[in-house]
């Protein structure tokens, strides 16, 4: 079935190694200490060790829950493919990645890319009118709330 995609971006500059970004961004447990939207949040680590690619953990929040799965995993770039579930509607599925451009002296342009596969025009249409905004605040919020965890 083909698919349309709706994407939402947002960056800033972080001073900080790959290293320590990947620290707090990694630690799949700590999202809820750091997080944006997600302090009411589940969440179930599904596989052991460190993470790395193919590494699977859920997220679960009232009545919605999230599969995850990590599918990049290089020294400047993590993706994790997802899919939301929400009673009564078929899985919303997406991708999100984080991404470090190297700008010299430890300091990276971050960049967090969202995508939502969407299969409905109506829906592209419904997500476009209705909640754009709300989504680039909280991909705004959350690289924000990324810089002062590593901050910290």
């Amino acid at each position: 079935m083909s698919h349309s995609t709706y994407e939402i971006t947002a960056s800033s500059t972080i001073h900080a190694t790959p290293a320590q970004v990947w620290a707090v961004l990694d630690d799949f447990a700590g999202w809820p200490n750091w997080m944006p939207a997600m302090e009411q949040m589940q969440i179930e680590l599904l596989s052991a060790g460190a993470p790395r690619k193919g590494y699977q953990f859920r997220l679960r929040g009232g009545l919605v829950h999230a599969e995850l799965e990590v599918t990049g995993y290089s020294e400047l770039e993590r993706v994790t493919d997802f899919a939301v579930h929400i009673p009564l509607l078929p899985p919303i599925r997406g991708q999100n990645t984080c991404r470090l451009f190297p700008l010299g002296n430890n300091t990276y342009r971050i960049e967090r890319v969202d995508r939502i596969y969407v299969n409905n025009g109506l829906l592209m249409k419904f997500l476009n009118t209705t909640q754009r905004k709300r989504f680039e605040q909280l991909a705004g919020d959350f690289v924000r709330a990324l810089k002062q965890a590593v901050a910290a």
